[in-house]
């Protein structure tokens, strides 16, 4: 029951590959349906998962001494 830290896939770029999907997703759905409703969806998720995932990326970092530094909490190179 230890943790340990996530590897492979979109997980060798960011600390929460799982919420970038998401993201992506609601996105897609968003300019797929280009109305209000969709895009204030894909906002909420995004201001809930975008904190979320830079509270969890600083965790991984203080709990694990070998994580790597080059990754991101989100979204590949920049956040």
């Amino acid at each position: 029951n230890a943790y340990r830290i996530p590897r492979g896939g979109f997980f060798e770029l960011v600390s929460c590959a799982n919420y970038f999907g998401e993201i992506c997703e609601w996105a897609g759905y968003a300019v797929a349906c280009n109305n209000l409703a969709a895009l204030s969806f894909l906002a909420f998720t995004c201001s809930n998962l975008i904190p979320r995932a830079l509270s969890h990326h600083e965790w991984y970092l203080q709990k694990f001494n070998d994580y790597p530094l080059q990754r991101r909490a989100i979204i590949p190179f920049i956040l």
